[in-house]
């Protein structure tokens, strides 16, 4: 990205921040701060991921019926470094682009991080229960096509925001959230193609889209 579009991106965000009501500003900025510390622990901390998977496996044990620890916690070897590359790769995304705005969910999409930091106990995600197409195969096309759509289409969201600012009065702000959503929606989708087998977050940041997909406003289709 060069000079110019960062501080285009700069500026907007900043554009757009300043025309929010005070109460949704605060709201703005500690989406950002939240995203940004969550990037930097994810970034610094990815590579736990493997003594805690091996951990995790030993007292799980082999296909978490609690038995064969020692298979367990070498199967915990690679599931951390699966883990720990997806929870990197996301920190990196989150640290770089934390005044990006984030999908509405992440529920049923992509292979979910098993807790919200590496160290925490969280929650064992079976690959192949109730089979592995259904719970693996299908997550990572829903992420592959979430991504393709925010990346080839996320510049609907700047006449999407105009229409949706001229019905509520405020073109203005349309024209400034437009810009802001376009640019937020092609690092998504970048960053979701890149990533589509890689675990992620559960859950997205505070400061989500109002609409699931990109063209969703300029069709008048809104989740608020």
């Amino acid at each position: 990205m060069s000079k110019k579009l960062v501080a285009l991106v700069v500026f907007t965000v900043m554009l757009s921040v300043s025309t929010m009501a005070h109460a949704e500003m605060g709201d703005v900025v500690t989406g950002m701060g939240h995203k940004l510390f969550r990037g930097f622990v994810n970034t610094l901390t990815g590579w736990m991921e493997i003594p805690a998977q091996v951990v995790k496996g030993y007292e799980r044990g082999w296909s978490g019926d609690g038995e064969n620890k020692a298979l367990g916690a070498f199967g915990g070897i690679f599931n951390g470094i699966y883990h720990g590359a997806g929870r990197t790769v996301s920190g990196l995304c989150d640290f770089s682009g934390f005044w990006a705005v984030d999908p509405m969910t992440n529920e049923g999409i992509g292979i979910p991080l098993e807790a919200k930091y590496a160290w925490e106990p969280g929650e064992r995600y079976d690959y192949f229960s109730p089979s592995f197409g259904e719970q693996t195969l299908n997550p990572m096309g829903k992420k592959l096509l979430r991504g393709l759509g925010n990346a080839v289409l996320g510049v609907a969201e700047f006449p999407g925001q105009i229409v949706k600012g001229c019905k509520e009065k405020t073109w203005d702000f349309g024209v400034v959230t437009g810009v802001w959503y376009w640019f937020s929606r092609e690092i998504d989708g970048v960053w979701d193609i890149c990533s589509f087998y890689l675990p992620n977050p559960a859950e997205p940041n505070d400061l989500t889209f109002t609409e699931e997909w990109p063209w969703d406003a300029l069709m008048g289709k809104t989740s608020e």
